[in-house]
């Protein structure tokens, strides 16, 4: 047996998955986690240009929220 991994946009994932088992194929569906969404990007971004609070302490961190 081999093992193929595809990458397929999210959207047509469903259409894939059916059309392979359709066709006899077993198939594993692996999300992808290791790509941020949109706001940890920004947030990431954000940090990288300076910006951001800095805080001396975990406790000070959780007393500003």
């Amino acid at each position: 047996m081999q093992t193929l991994e595809i990458q397929v946009p999210y959207n047509k994932t469903r259409l894939v998955t059916d059309l392979l088992k359709e066709l006899g194929v077993s198939v594993k569906v692996k999300s992808k986690t290791d790509i941020p969404n949109a706001d940890t990007k920004a947030a990431m971004d954000e940090l990288k240009a300076g910006k951001g609070t800095k805080f001396n302490s975990v406790e000070e961190l959780f007393n500003s929220i």
